[in-house]
Parts: C-alpha cells; structure tokens; sequence
C-alpha cells in the first residue's frame, strides 16, 4: 500500500509542477511514480505519455521516444497528436526514415503531417518522395502558395518531359473549379516554361466562368500566348486589354507584337492611342517605333518628325538616329536615282 500512495502524492506534484510549468521537476516526480510500477495500468498509460511529452519538449528525445513507443504498443486508440509528437521527436535527432515512418502510421494525416514528412525526405534527399508529399498537400491546401513554389523548384531538378507530364497529372486530381487552384497552375506551367498550357487553361478557365476576364487574367493570359510564341493569340486578347487600360502601356505592347509580326498597318493605331495616353516621360519608345512604322507605311515626313522627336529620349536615342541616318540615305539614294 505504501507503494501505491508514494506513487500518487509523486504523480499529483508532477501535475502541480507541470500546471506551473516547472516542467523539470514534474518529469522527475512522473519518472519516480513509474519506477514504484505500484499505479493502475490506465493512470499508468496517462502518466507514461504525459512524461514523453515532457521528455520530448525539454529535448531529452530518445528517453521520450522510448517511452512513447512503450505507450502506442499499449494503446489501440493512438490519435494523431501521438505520432505527431514521435514524428518530432525522431525529426530533432535527424533519424529521418523514424520520423517519416511514424507520420504514415497515422490514419488521419493533418497538414502539419504532410510538412514534417516533406522536411523529412528533403533531409534525405529523396526528392521524388518528396513531390509525392508535396501533390498531397497541393490536392488537399491549393490555395497555399509555397507548396506550389517548393513543387516547381523540385519539378524544375527533373527532366522536363516527366515535369510536364506530372502537372498534367496533378492537374487532373485538382479542383479546376476553384479560381485560386486556376492561377496558381497556371503559374505553375508558365514558371515550368510551358507557356501554351497555361494559356490554355487560363482561356478555357475564363470561357467556363471560373475566373473573371479582368485585366490582371487577361495580361497573364496575353503573356502566356506571347510566351509560346502564338502572337496572333495575344494580339486579341491585348486589343480586348486596351479599353480598360488608361496609362498607354498596353496599346504600346500590342503596337509591339504586330511590329514584331511586321504588320505595320495594324500597329499605327494603337501607337497613336499609346502615345496620346502615354506621360510625356514614357513617350519614347512609342515615337521611336511609330517613327519606324511610318517609314515602312511610305510616310516619310511623318516619320522623320516622330524619329526627331525620339532623340529627345536617351533609351532610344541610338535607334533613332540609325533610322533617321537609313531614311535620309533612302531619300538621298531617291534624289540620285
């Protein structure tokens, strides 16, 4: 009998020490009542965990680990904080396979299951394990922006075949009804360099209402198609930008792609928009390149002008003095011709 009592004064001061977080002296008075073995087996259970986590917070990790393991043989209804805690405590002395082991014994996994198990394999190095990881917790939290990051960092180390191949797997696992999922894939394939994908879903997203035809889509959409090279593409979308921009910019990049397209004529007008909305400060690339459009259009005072006008801007100086030397020997040539 002197046993049992001894055993519950010592295991009631480890609560009172715990309650006032002298968390030291309560681990020794929990270590005392479980050397007497003289308490019930269910306050014996109780006590057992309460000393791992106390072991475990306290940094005595294989003491706590050793008694944890003792408390889940004897328990049939563990729940998740258990192998949580196990999980941790394996992590902290870097046995690493331990600690992802005790994650996958949980039937419940938690988000901070998945993040643990993740570290776990990155110490390891076992990448592919890690995307693994790193899919589960995309399909289950979508909106968190740094498994996206992590999961195109690790895609990016593998071979672009299989990258490719893998988002479209997790795409088709992904809730594409949710317009925060959308985005982030398409981010997803434009930072993977596949550019035509993710102006395809960013279109197809649009067309079926799941994210708004606003100007910040439409110039990710735009961007997309001129990334993949599908100029055409972009030139309608931007034309559709232009109405809901006031600064100038966009007419300014859409006079650029059919510049780049060589079809002068459909970019004068969105030139002349860009340079009557354009601050006088941001005009000169916009007369350096109306300047080059009016030469080609045959408009050879008009260009002349706008090219003058350009000198005033040190970004495009050079530029327009080379076309305003190549327009005065055109002139001259005509002249001896």
């Amino acid at each position: 009998a002197g046993s049992y009592e001894r055993a519950v004064v010592l295991q009631t001061l480890g609560y009172l020490y715990s309650e006032t977080e002298e968390y030291k002296l309560a681990a020794e008075q929990f270590e005392d009542a479980l050397a007497l073995n003289a308490l019930p087996e269910d306050v014996t259970q109780n006590l057992r965990y309460n000393l791992a986590q106390l072991l475990i917070s306290d940094g005595a990790y294989q003491k706590g680990i050793d008694l944890l393991t003792q408390w889940l043989n004897k328990e049939s209804q563990a729940n998740s904080s258990a192998y949580v805690l196990l999980a941790t405590a394996y992590y902290q002395i870097n046995q690493f396979t331990n600690a992802v082991e005790a994650i996958q014994r949980d039937n419940s996994p938690k988000e901070n299951w998945y993040r643990l198990q993740l570290s776990a394999h990155m110490e390891m190095q076992q990448y592919n394990q890690a995307i693994n990881v790193l899919e589960i917790l995309i399909e289950r939290f979508p909106i968190n922006k740094t498994y996206w990051d992590q999961l195109a960092a690790l895609y990016a180390q593998q071979d672009k075949r299989l990258t490719s191949l893998a988002v479209q797997m997790l795409a088709k696992r992904l809730n594409l009804g949710d317009k925060d999922t959308v985005l982030r894939l398409a981010n997803m394939y434009r930072y993977l360099n596949i550019p035509y994908k993710s102006a395809q879903l960013l279109q197809k997203s649009m067309d079926d209402g799941v994210i708004e035809r606003n100007f910040k889509n439409l110039e990710s959409l735009a961007d997309s198609w001129l990334a993949a090279r599908e100029n055409e593409n972009a030139t309608q979308v931007l034309a559709r930008m232009q109405s809901m921009d006031s600064s100038g910019e966009t007419d300014l990049k859409l006079a650029r792609v059919f510049i780049s397209m060589e079809q002068w004529d459909e970019a004068a007008g969105p030139l002349q928009q860009s340079l009557e909305k354009l601050p006088e400060a941001k005009r000169g690339q916009a007369w350096m390149l109306s300047g080059m459009v009016n030469y080609h259009l045959g408009n050879m005072q008009q260009s002349e002008q706008h090219l003058n006008r350009a000198l005033a801007y040190t970004e495009v100086r050079n530029q327009a003095s080379q076309w305003l030397r190549h327009l005065q020997n055109t002139r001259k040539d005509k002249e001896d011709a």
